[in-house]
């Protein structure tokens, strides 16, 4: 067969037109919405800025459009436009914590099905497979144990994580979870020594009509007044090598006491 014949039968082949790519700002989608959406749209020479930013728009769903919902739709604008998105969502940390997330969640498998049980096989090998691409400078059992120790603290904890690991290029692994919560652990043993201090007895005073001095209520009396509620020792609590040694969940509990 020649050339000829090759080339004319090509022509005669219509493809299936490419469906246009969409993103609804899901971390875990955005890698493969934003590679084809380029190859597609960005890098199309026969499109002019102002088309491709019709076809952004309309690519772009719920939070995602939202981003851009502003901008006018001009030539300039499309650049704009398209740098927003992807500042927002070409973010590594986010992407791989996200697939982390959803290897801790795993689907529900009934007994005897194969439909579920291809289920948890497709899951485990999709987000498996992503965070590979995603060439990070972590382990898999780092992004598990973080999204763990994550999961178990309060929303205050989780918010100064996620301000201390902003502006950090490189994804933090377990080592750099357990140091942060270790300073935060050591914080909040200082905040509960310091209201312990501001509990310390209130100096007698005299009252303006009878000159007598009236002593308040006090947790511990003249006597008593510098003995350890530990040790029973002539010294501060928070001087007291005994409480020094207990563990972090005991002291809170005996300055509680």
């Amino acid at each position: 067969m020649s050339a000829n014949t090759n080339n004319s039968l090509r022509s005669h082949i219509k493809l299936p037109t490419i469906a246009l790519p969409t993103f609804d700002g899901d971390a875990c989608s955005w890698l493969q919405y934003r590679d084809t959406f380029e190859a597609l749209i960005v890098n199309n020479t026969a499109l002019s800025n102002a088309q491709k930013f019709h076809y952004l728009i309309a690519s772009l769903k719920l939070e995602a459009k939202e981003l851009i919902s502003n901008l006018q739709i001009t030539h300039e604008n499309f650049i704009v436009a398209w740098q927003l998105v992807t500042q927002r969502y070409n973010n590594k940390q986010l992407i791989a914590m996200m697939h982390a997330k959803h290897l801790c969640q795993m689907p529900h498998v009934k007994k005897g099905d194969a439909s579920s049980l291809r289920k948890l096989i497709n899951h485990v090998s999709s987000h498996m497979n992503a965070l590979q691409a995603l060439l990070l400078n972590v382990s898999l059992q780092d992004l598990i144990f973080n999204n763990l120790m994550l999961a178990t603290i309060d929303p205050e904890t989780q918010r100064e994580w996620e301000l201390h690991t902003t502006t950090s290029t490189v994804t933090p692994t377990t080592a750099d979870l357990v140091t942060f919560l270790e300073s935060r652990c050591q914080a909040v043993e200082r905040l509960h020594i310091t209201q312990a201090q501001k509990m310390a007895p209130v100096t007698s005073r005299a009252t303006p009509s009878t000159g007598r001095k009236v002593s308040k209520p006090s947790y511990t009396n003249v006597a008593t007044q510098l003995q350890c509620s530990l040790c029973k020792q002539s010294h501060r609590l928070f001087s007291c090598d005994k409480f020094l040694d207990m563990q972090v969940q005991q002291r809170i509990s005996h300055v509680k006491q």
